[in-house]
């Protein structure tokens, strides 16, 4: 037995003797610990938590392979918690293709990349009893499956499609037809499942979504794959799908599939990654996570960092309006933070044109050019002359005769523009004033800022770098701010991660906003 003298010596080793209770850790738990080098005690103590809760609801011994995604690299993300040897034999995983891996988990690109588990349903797995599972972190809608195995045209798959491109669920095991149910949110713990000769279930975050009467005629003679399916012995249907969790094992009960989401979902709660209900520690931030209706959990710990940031650096006053662009669809992107109500009055965001919302934020104009956002704020009544400040982040670089925010028509007296990159690679701006003046820049990507706080100087901030302009404020604009866009004209092709609009900024100010926006960025995995 380990003494407790030995625990600092094993846990520097990567090796956890004892959980923070002082409690002895699970020996399965700490065999995939030393296997895939996981270090960080938090993910440690997740695993042994997971490997206990697991054995406690009699479910570890239905499990054929378990895959934790822990670690963040392609070398800890292939292991299988049940049997973490490095072989085809124990189920681990081959990454091929295109992947990200990172702490919330493996993804792959959507084109080429899958994950190969060399478990073949007709050998390890039984024609009544069987499952597949997919902790799914991505809501986005395609021609994608999750998980899948197929032999041949027309006969029976097994596989998990937590979101077609119609809107469903289909869980199949065993059967050549796909039950499913309908499905809006790709999110969350998905099991396709069969505990009977005759029935096919599926279950969403714990509860029975789908209840199918079907024989389980033949189940696949080729590999199931993560990302993507065997079709017959080749990958197809490829996911973009941030993977967080993955099984599969004998069938389930209903009440071992609530069991398993009850652990899996302790799991990814305790490592920072869970999808569902959110509670953070700032009440503003608490009532931008509730009312946008932010189930990430990576998302409403970095939106309740951002704020707590803001307040810190004494920029949450100055707001008047942020928009955060998380939750990957318009009726999330559209919520400002200082103010998140859905009302013209809170200046929420409304979308109109072409318009595509993902995870990255909303990209504007990729197919037409008449796509924006209206902010419905006002500088004239809203903000002062000679106080002023704009911004938005750009992940797109290209040359643009497109505004990335405006109030207005066209250059005229107390206007608000800014272009990030002309076609002359320069970036130009203008802050309650007649027209714009230039700055080199080649590269529309990363966070600009244009601000006024005197009555003859504007200045710009591109990436963390001010440039100050001698030009006179004349005025303040009735019209509202918009996004990638003009009143009407001059739409940008950019997809943008956060906007704010407020009072002026001080330099210490600017260079605080630039670096709480980039650390937000960079905690969502998306700054460029």
């Amino acid at each position: 037995m380990i003494g407790y003298g030995n625990s600092m010596f094993l846990a520097t080793h990567g090796i956890l003797a004892r959980g923070a209770s002082g409690a002895p850790v699970d020996p399965d738990a700490q065999a995939f610990i030393t296997a895939a080098a996981i270090t960080d005690p938090t993910q440690q103590t997740a695993i042994n938590t997971l490997v206990v809760d697991l054995k406690g609801y009699n479910i570890w011994t239905k499990m054929k392979a378990l895959y934790p995604f822990v670690g963040g690299t392609a070398s800890t993300h292939k292991f299988n918690l049940k049997d973490p040897r490095d072989l085809n034999a124990a189920f681990r995983l081959v990454f091929n293709g295109g992947w990200t891996h990172s702490s919330t988990g493996a993804t792959p690109n959507g084109t080429n990349g899958y994950a190969d588990t060399f478990l073949i349903p007709n050998t390890s797995l039984a024609n009544s009893s069987g499952h597949l599972s997919v902790y799914s972190r991505t809501n986005i809608s395609g021609f994608f499956y999750d998980m899948g195995a197929a032999s041949g045209a027309g006969t029976a798959e097994n596989s998990v499609i937590s979101r077609w491109t119609d809107n469903k669920f289909y869980s199949q095991y065993g059967t050549p037809t796909y039950p499913n149910t309908a499905n809006t949110d790709s999110r969350g713990l998905f099991i396709t499942n069969r505990n009977s000769a005759t029935n096919t279930t599926g279950y969403k975050n714990g509860s029975k979504v789908i209840d199918t009467a079907q024989t389980s005629s033949q189940l696949s003679q080729t590999n199931v794959y993560l990302g993507a399916t065997n079709a017959f012995g080749s990958s197809t249907n490829y996911s973009p799908r941030n993977y967080a969790f993955a099984s599969i094992g004998d069938g389930l009960t209903d009440t071992e599939a609530a069991n398993f989401y009850t652990a899996v979902q302790a799991f990814q709660t305790a490592i920072g990654r869970s999808i569902g209900t959110q509670t953070v520690s700032d009440a503003d931030a608490q009532a931008f996570v509730t009312n946008a209706g932010i189930v990430d959990q990576v998302e409403a710990n970095a939106i309740n960092n951002l704020v707590i940031g803001l307040k810190s650096d004494n920029l949450w006053t100055k707001m008047k309006a942020v928009y955060p662009f998380v939750g990957g669809s318009a009726t999330t992107h559209k919520w400002n933070l200082k103010d998140p109500r859905d009302l013209d009055a809170a200046f929420r965001l409304v979308f109109a044109g072409d318009v595509i919302h993902s995870s990255n934020g909303a990209l504007f104009n990729s197919v037409t050019a008449n796509g924006f956002a209206d902010t419905k704020l006002a500088s004239n009544g809203t903000l002062a002359q000679n106080s002023t400040h704009f911004s938005a982040y750009s992940r797109t670089n290209n040359a643009s005769g497109g505004y990335i925010m405006a109030n207005g028509s066209a250059s005229a007296s107390g206007e608000a523009k800014m272009f990030t990159r002309w076609f002359d690679n320069n970036c130009y701006s203008g802050v309650n004033t007649f027209g714009q003046v230039p700055t080199a820049n080649s590269d529309s990507r990363g966070y600009f800022i244009a601000n006024r706080i005197s009555a003859t100087q504007h200045s710009v901030v591109i990436r963390g770098t001010k440039i100050d302009f001698n030009t006179n404020s004349s005025g303040l604009n009735t019209n509202t701010f918009r996004i990638c866009s003009a009143l009407n004209v001059s739409y940008d092709n950019k997809q943008i991660a956060f906007s704010s609009i407020g009072d002026g900024l001080t330099a210490t100010e600017l260079s605080n906003l630039n670096t709480a926006v980039v650390a937000f960025q960079t905690t969502l995995s998306r700054n460029v």
